[in-house]
């Protein structure tokens, strides 16, 4: 039976990152879902990233890359990556490579949400500064956009 359970774990760990990159934390939580044993899963993800088929630092530049192009936010996207346990180190070294200008990136999200116009009255500004707070924006980075479009 061990035997049996292993192969259906490797299988299963590499048709997971056949369809694109994960996590270790979210491979580990797919294959636990499905009630294998934790720390023979474990032993095998380790295997798959010791060998560099899986990587938290492909997975982080993914879904940072994946983000950016919805117009997400920097602190949305960190926090995203918190939630998946990735490393600091993983983290620093993505958001390096991709060399990402976050104030930019806000400006061209309120302009394609609104039109480029800032509103004029006091409760339609609060509503589109929500957004891009959700959006995962600094203040620094909203208050860029907002500058850059009234300019």
């Amino acid at each position: 039976m061990p035997e049996n359970n292993t192969k259906i774990i490797k299988h299963t760990i590499t048709r997971f990152l056949a369809r694109r990159e994960h996590s270790k934390s979210e491979l580990l939580k797919k294959l636990a879902e499905r009630d294998f044993d934790i720390e023979l899963c474990r032993q095998w993800i380790d295997k798959f990233s010791e060998s560099d088929i899986q990587s938290d630092l492909r997975f982080a530049e993914s879904l940072i890359r994946g983000r950016v192009n919805k117009g997400v936010g920097e602190v949305r996207i960190l926090k995203e990556l918190k939630d998946h346990k990735i490393d600091n180190d993983f983290i620093r070294q993505a958001m390096q490579e991709l060399q990402i200008d976050w104030f930019e990136l806000a400006s061209k999200v309120f302009i394609k949400r609104f039109s480029g116009q800032v509103a004029t009255d006091w409760k339609a500004k609060q509503k589109q500064q929500r957004f891009m707070y959700f959006r995962g924006f600094s203040h620094e980075q909203i208050s860029y956009a907002f500058d850059s479009v009234e300019k």
